[in-house]
This record gives C-alpha cells, sequence and structure tokens, in this order.
C-alpha cells in the first residue's frame, strides 16, 4: 500500500493564496457600489410603473418581465424614493447599510442629510480628521475621530464612510451667557475625551473578531 502524502499548508503556493484575497478585495468593491446599482434600478423601475395603468398593474409587469421577485424591485424602488435627493449618501455603500439608515430614528437621518447638504458640510475634507490626535492623550485611535461644528455639537467619523454622525448635543440654559461658555466647552472636552476612550475598545473587539474570522 502506498503512503497517503500528508497534507502541509506550504504546499500552497504564494500566488494561489494572493490570487485568494485579490477576489475577496474584488467582491468587497462589488458590494460598495451595490447601493448605487440599485438606486439606479430604481429610477428605472419608477419611470416604468408611472407609466402603467394602474397600481395594481405592477405586480403583475414585475411577474411577466423581471428575473426578480415584486418584493426585490420594490425594494430597488424604496431606495431610490428615499435617496433620489441626495444619492451622494449612497458612494461606497451597501444594500444592506442603505436600508439600515432608512431603518434609524428620524433625528439621525435629518443629521445624516444635513451633513450630506455641501454648502453645510465643514471645509476640511474628514480624511485630515484621521491626521489630528485624539483628544485624550493616552487614547489610541485609528478608525475613529470627532468633530465639533459648532459649540455644542459633536459628530462621529467613521474611515470608509462619507458622512460623520452625530452623537452628542450639549445643551445648557442660558448657553449663551458668556459665564457658560467655558463650563460648556469643558463638558464636550469630557464627553469626547469619554467617547474616545469607549471606541477605543471598539476599534479593539473589531480587530479580535477580524483575527477570529481570519483564522
Amino acid at each position: 500500500m502506498s503512503e497517503e502524502k500528508e497534507f502541509a499548508p506550504t504546499d500552497i503556493s504564494a500566488s494561489r493564496i494572493e490570487k485568494i484575497n485579490g477576489m475577496h478585495v474584488d467582491l468587497l468593491k462589488i458590494f460598495k457600489k451595490g447601493a448605487m446599482k440599485a438606486f439606479e434600478i430604481g429610477k428605472e423601475l419608477r419611470d416604468i410603473r408611472g407609466r402603467l395603468d394602474a397600481l395594481d398593474s405592477w405586480p403583475q409587469w414585475c411577474r411577466d418581465n423581471l428575473a426578480f421577485e415584486v418584493r426585490t424591485a420594490n425594494t430597488y424602488l424604496r431606495i431610490y424614493e428615499n435617496y433620489k435627493d441626495n444619492p451622494r449618501l449612497l458612494s461606497e455603500q451597501t444594500v444592506s447599510g442603505a436600508l439600515k439608515l432608512l431603518s434609524a430614528p428620524q433625528k439621525e437621518k435629518e443629521e445624516v442629510t444635513r451633513y450630506g447638504d455641501e454648502e453645510k458640510r465643514p471645509e476640511t475634507p474628514w480624511e485630515q480628521y484621521f491626521e489630528i490626535p485624539p483628544l485624550g492623550r493616552k487614547v489610541k485611535l485609528h478608525n475613529h475621530r470627532f468633530e465639533q461644528p459648532n459649540s455644542h455639537e459633536l459628530y462621529l467619523i467613521r474611515r470608509g464612510f462619507n458622512y460623520p454622525v452625530k452623537i452628542a448635543d450639549i445643551l445648557a440654559p442660558g448657553a449663551e451667557d458668556s459665564r457658560l461658555k467655558t463650563a460648556r466647552q469643558g463638558m464636550m472636552e469630557n464627553v469626547q475625551v469619554a467617547l474616545e476612550m469607549y471606541f477605543q475598545e471598539v476599534e479593539r473587539i473589531e480587530k479580535l473578531q477580524k483575527k477570529e474570522n481570519e483564522i
């Protein structure tokens, strides 16, 4: 009997591993273009649905002509209808990410839309915030930064996302009183440092999860 050759991981060529990793990166790029593609499909479907004689003819038209279910067609329509005023929010976004934002609280969606408005964005590109060290001296953050567009609002900026999310709003009675400005600024700094410590732990856990998924 011939002995079976024992398989060893070292038998796998580096080029094959590189090919696998490359295909994974390509797939992620496709996913990140999914929301915008869904938006474009929804735009076409919206025009077609508007041309039908009656709304109840829409499901039948989908069944007769589309290679996907009516429910999927309605999802495309939903994405188009909700993002048609600001499709830039879909840039580098997955379909699931776009749908998740739609289910977010109204206040959060309003803040995202606000920062999606070019006129209301700060002049500093988001990427530059990652060059600024965290306010907490002992905190090490790689994927999160915070930005204060005014004296009482604090926004979280996540690397890889195109918009910040409002995370704190410090309101104080008589806030315009000059005697309170220093105190409120101190509160803002304390809140920011606390959040930096929290997201430092978030990054640590995400790093551990990534290692576990690679095993």
